[in-house]
């Protein structure tokens, strides 16, 4: 299991290399989380994972190909570090390598980068 840093991590987005999963429970991640992070439900990301219908899914059934321009790309993950095996365990299961978000969004927002919340959401 990696660890990617913020600052490695706002590279890859600008570069369009990776894809961030967002894994914390749904008031938190309305609270505040990393733009274009995907947020998904621990035991609903094997069905993600696997359908070519979902927006994630064709994401990441593309992984193998590489990103535009063939460049490869990463899946980066903000969970939990209870949950963190076996969130490493599915992304292995269907042929994924994932890195951990070093310090997760407490250190993306830390070294100035915007969070987006979304109003209305669960308080």
């Amino acid at each position: 299991m990696g660890h990617i840093s913020v600052d490695e991590l706002a590279q890859g987005f600008e570069r369009r290399e990776v894809v961030v999963l967002d894994l914390r429970d749904t008031a938190r991640f309305t609270a505040g989380h990393i733009p274009g992070s995907w947020p998904v439900a621990v035991m609903g990301l094997p069905a993600r994972l696997r359908d070519p219908d979902d927006g994630l899914g064709r994401q990441l059934i593309g992984l193998g190909r590489g990103g535009p321009g063939g460049l490869p790309r990463r899946v980066c993950v903000v969970c939990d570090d209870d949950v963190l095996e076996v969130v490493f365990a599915m992304l292995e299961e269907v042929g994924l390598e994932a890195s951990v978000v070093a310090g997760g969004v407490r250190a993306w927002s830390a070294a100035g980068r915007p969070l987006n919340r979304i109003i209305g959401g669960p308080h």
